[in-house]
């Protein structure tokens, strides 16, 4: 059930779709982070009872020498500042957007432009954390959050993030595979609304100009015999696009298609997925631009 101030983002995409997604209202943060704060307690516990242990059956603090027991009072502070807020940057980075306590809730956190959180802006957000708890209890943070339509506080207005609600069905849709990655790219890559793009190769179409083929060289040629438009086109907008995906992403999607492209040529599989693309694409491009 959505929260009172559960808000619809509509978002436009770069291929101008409209897509809308849900933020998380006040209530359901602060429902995720009761969990997270509960975990971080539950190990901050563990962590004491562990150094007690220590303290009474190894090494007594009051023996120790005064450099030792500073450096262990340091450490201990160091290790609670990082309990308490890099607990949520090594989450957000490590889940995607995710802490044990939005996962449970069905909430995630990203751009505003409803791209992925980047490690950059997840680093910004936690970093104002402390900003956001004054005076305590997060008064200051839920204050802000309260007084904006996207439910941000101080820390996603300063890293340009929002908290979003996932949707059910999303969740339960199996990740496709490579292959169906690559389909599905391609699909979208060549399909325009209400017009089915034809795979018909470039030495195989009628409106051709005779006279266009002399200045196509036969390399060009050769190759377009064996790889169509749509693989041009596929090749082109994964290059102009791979800076914006994500590392895993543009990994998965770069030897995917790569692959592809060296089955149809009949060659094995290379190394450096992004430059065979490119010479491919540079190739072809002398033919299907």
């Amino acid at each position: 059930m959505r929260s009172y101030w559960d808000e619809d983002l509509a978002i436009l995409s770069a291929e101008n779709v409209s897509f809308s997604i849900e933020t998380a209202g006040l209530g359901s943060r602060f429902a995720a982070l009761a969990l997270d704060t509960f975990y971080q307690t539950l190990i901050y516990i563990l962590l004491l009872l562990a150094a007690a242990g220590i303290e009474n059956y190894v090494l007594p603090f009051e023996s120790m020498p005064k450099w030792l027991s500073s450096s262990v009072m340091a450490l201990y502070l160091l290790i609670t500042f990082a309990l308490f807020f890099g607990y949520y940057f090594v989450f957000e980075w490590l889940w995607d957007g995710q802490t044990p306590g939005k996962r449970f809730f069905g909430m995630r956190v990203m751009m505003s432009n409803g791209l992925p959180l980047t490690v950059t802006a997840s680093l910004a957000r936690n970093a104002v954390r402390i900003v956001d708890f004054l005076p305590m209890a997060y008064g200051f943070g839920a204050l802000v959050s309260v007084s904006n339509a996207l439910n941000q506080r101080m820390g996603d207005l300063v890293a340009g993030t929002i908290v979003v609600r996932e949707n059910k069905d999303a969740k339960q849709r199996k990740p496709l595979s490579i292959n169906e990655a690559v389909e599905a790219f391609l699909s979208a890559a060549t399909t325009v609304p209400g017009q089915k793009v034809t795979s018909k190769a470039w030495h195989e179409d009628e409106t051709l100009q005779s006279e266009s083929a002399t200045v196509v060289d036969s390399e060009a040629l050769a190759l377009s015999r064996q790889l169509s438009r749509e693989d041009y086109e596929l090749a082109r907008d994964y290059l102009s696009r791979r800076d914006s995906l994500p590392l895993l992403a543009r990994e998965r999607l770069g030897r995917a298609l790569a692959v592809r492209l060296a089955a149809k040529l009949g060659q094995n599989t290379p190394t450096d997925f992004d430059a065979f693309i490119g010479n491919v694409l540079a190739i072809l491009s002398r033919v299907y631009a």
